[in-house]
């Protein structure tokens, strides 16, 4: 399985996410009406704690990137990937647009989405990082958390 995962800031108050698994790739756009890099770390936290399913919205405007991450087994997830035109629309997912729909194994995607966050950081910093967002302060507690998780599950699986 092969899988990429980059996470920029583009401009002020805008985001691009890229993710390709196995050749299939989707870039996703997001404004900073919400707060898409902490959303999407909370959702990968909350899979590595066992949680079987998790969301994160990226908003749009207009409309929404929604990304859908589901448990298949203990080490494996899908993630769905919807487009609604309306922003805040709290539309079910049935009436999105399916744009993106991949399995693949949790501690990768969650590694990769660490190291990109890892970069952006190491790029802008906090002050950067609030400056180009505008309304949000970088997730760096979430950072921590996944970093912290990964590791804990390294070391499980040493012992």
């Amino acid at each position: 399985m092969s899988l990429s995962f980059s996470y920029k800031l583009t401009g002020s108050g805008w985001a691009e996410c890229a993710l390709e698994i196995d050749g299939q790739g989707i870039v996703t756009t997001a404004s900073y009406l919400s707060h898409a890099l902490e959303r999407l770390l909370q959702s990968v936290v909350e899979l590595l704690k066992r949680q079987p399913e998790a969301t994160a919205s990226f908003d749009e405007e207009p409309g929404e990137y929604r990304w859908r991450f589901k448990r298949i087994d203990e080490q494996a997830i899908s993630i769905r990937i919807l487009w609604f035109n309306k922003l805040w629309g709290r539309e079910p997912d049935e009436t999105g647009k399916l744009v993106f729909e991949a399995t693949c194994r949790l501690r990768t995607f969650a590694g990769a989405v660490l190291s990109a966050s890892q970069q952006l950081f190491a790029e802008h910093g906090i002050e950067g990082y609030k400056e180009k967002w505008v309304e949000h302060d970088f997730p760096l507690k979430l950072q921590d958390e996944l970093k912290r998780l990964l590791a804990e599950g390294r070391q499980a699986k040493k012992e």
